[in-house]
């Protein structure tokens, strides 16, 4: 069995020629909590792999194969532990990850009361030392994508072990990083058997690293922007807007008490800078104080003045979360095609823009951002592509089907990505008026890891009209809105192709 990659719990300094000559590029190794623990990564071995320019992964393991190896408080330890040998031991390279361990087939229970804490807390330990590395998951398919799905990690090592919880289905969606074989014995004199891996190339940057060399270009999350650096914050989910809070249908004013729904426009007001308000879901004079701030400031999505009155209507509530926390298909045909309906909500959509501009944020900006799973508080994200999800995420809840898009904020990630499913790919030297036709997701690659993507609605000639998040009117690189762009060529020299989803 040929293989490029493995990972061990042995020391390999005495075995890096060996290595080397067997075509090993990268090798994954171990950090724990114990720091005499015969398989853990030594600043030595780390240095003579680099030398031999075999890269190296990490992975945080003190068992981790049971519930009760997990927990918020293990994980904060966990993670600043991490992040100290790393920084001080090793000397690993800023940019490049830490994996941690989840090495058991864990229900959705054990998911939800203990492995979502655990890492939850190890991300928000990260975030508060700067977000000097990547965040990576090790264990079943069904971890991996949850915590993906949840924007808490960034980077997924997919087990090894074939029959865990969505194994198969994650294995076949090729959202891993790295892929972990079943292992083999006698390579290399090893005293144990090693484990061989995978590198996803379609996935580029796996969060490897030699020492002293710089990192290659992140081609996942960090494509356009930065993974989220932390967990979501905790808000009452709407059912078709994950992340964001409904309206509750009726106005909030002074004297609630004990509302989830206060609680939601107080974490909201905090978030936007309007307060600092203690979350209890009691509405008193704080809170008033704190909406009257924000309404004399802030407008409606269709940028009429809000009432400055304390109460949170649907208007005010539109203001705070974007109007995807009020978004009503009411109006939509649900017997039209995918096509159509992508191109309808599109367009519902134009005029929205950035508050303040430039920013990267705003009621409706980052209603899009949340849908694919990013938190817009945590850093500055280009949002051309969670734009296009949000889209395609509410006509398909219309059709009640799947979102046919990869959940994914960056352009490259949703190129390489949605070739890998069933989506109709147009590559750019097929690229025509008769290739090419709505409904159709346009994708550039501007270099440096960035791109811009938008939906194509109408061919003319060999020109597209189209519908586009975070561009402007006029064509600059200072996008800022939703705009519908009219002249854009099917073909130019940056284009990296067309992806059809609207059949899937």
């Amino acid at each position: 069995m040929a293989f490029a990659a493995l990972d061990t719990s042995q020391k390999s300094t005495n075995l890096i020629d060996c290595m080397k000559a067997r075509g090993i590029t990268a090798i994954g190794r171990y950090y724990t909590r114990n720091r005499s623990n015969s398989k853990i990564l030594t600043a030595d071995e780390a240095r003579r792999l680099s030398q031999a320019g075999i890269k190296i992964w990490p992975v945080y393991q003190n068992r981790h194969r049971e519930p009760v190896d997990f927990s918020a408080t293990k994980g904060k330890l966990e993670a600043e532990d991490a992040l100290d040998y790393a920084k001080n031991i090793i000397n690993q390279p800023t940019g490049s990850a830490i994996y941690f361990s989840a090495d058991f087939d864990a229900t959705q229970a054990t998911f939800n009361s203990a492995i979502r804490p655990h890492f939850q807390a190890i991300a928000a330990a990260f975030a508060a030392a700067g977000n000097p590395y990547r965040v990576g998951v090790y264990g079943s398919g069904a971890v991996c994508k949850s915590l993906l799905d949840a924007g808490i990690v960034q980077l997924s090592w997919l087990s090894q072990s074939g029959g865990f919880r969505g194994t198969p289905q994650f294995k076949a969606s090729r959202r891993w990083n790295i892929l972990q074989a079943l292992p083999v014995s006698g390579f290399c004199d090893f005293d144990d058997d090693v484990d061989p891996n995978t590198i996803n190339a379609d996935m580029g940057d796996f969060g490897g690293f030699v020492l002293g060399q710089a990192l290659e270009p992140q081609v996942i999350a960090s494509v356009e922007a930065r993974a989220a650096t932390g967990p979501m914050d905790a808000l009452p989910a709407h059912p078709e807007f994950p992340g964001v809070p409904a309206f509750p249908g009726r106005p909030l004013h002074r004297g609630e008490l004990g509302s989830a729904d206060v609680k939601a426009l107080q974490a909201r007001l905090n978030e936007l800078g309007f307060g600092r308000l203690v979350v209890d879901g009691d509405f008193g004079e704080a809170t008033e104080n704190a909406v009257l701030h924000f309404q004399a400031r802030n407008s409606t999505p269709d940028g009429k003045p809000l009432v400055i009155d304390g109460e949170v209507g649907e208007s005010t509530w539109a203001a705070l979360f974007g109007p995807g926390a009020i978004f009503s298909t009411q109006a939509l045909d649900p017997s039209a095609s995918m096509r159509d309906l992508v191109i309808d909500i599109a367009a519902s959509q134009i005029g929205v823009v950035e508050q303040p501009r430039g920013s990267n944020r705003g009621p409706e900006v980052d209603v899009f951002i949340r849908t694919t799973g990013l938190n817009p508080a945590h850093d500055s994200f280009p949002w051309c592509v969670c734009f296009l999800y949000w889209v395609f995420e509410q006509a398909a809840k219309i059709k009640r089907i799947e979102n046919p898009l990869p959940k994914t904020a960056g352009v490259i990630a949703l190129w390489n990505l949605g070739r890998h499913t069933e989506a109709q790919v147009v590559r750019k030297s097929e690229a025509n008026a008769r290739t090419v036709e709505p409904g159709m997701i346009f994708m550039l690659d501007l270099g440096g890891g960035k791109g811009h993507a938008g939906l194509v609605i109408e061919v003319r000639g060999d020109h597209v009209i189209t519908i586009e998040g975070n561009t402007n009117p006029g064509g600059s690189s200072d996008g800022f809105g939703v705009f519908r762009r009219d002249a854009r060529p099917i073909a130019t020299g940056v284009l990296l192709g067309y992806l059809d989803f609207c059949d899937i």
